[in-house]
């Protein structure tokens, strides 16, 4: 079986869907979870500034 459209192919006009980038796997997997990124990020700064402002304190309430 070819890789890809056939010359003559009737039915290629409806199959290249298939073929569209939208529908890659990549795709699907980066779109997944929309804000992890910039959420992850903000996760990050937020820790780093809560450790480095916090008081040093060895004392627990």
């Amino acid at each position: 079986m070819a890789h890809g459209p056939l010359p003559n192919d009737p039915w290629a006009r409806r199959e290249a869907w298939r073929y569209n980038s939208f529908f890659s796997r990549a795709s699907n997997l980066r779109h997944m979870f929309p804000g992890l990124g910039i959420a992850t990020v903000a996760f990050g700064v937020y820790c780093g500034a809560e450790y480095l402002l916090s008081k040093d304190s060895k004392e627990h309430h």
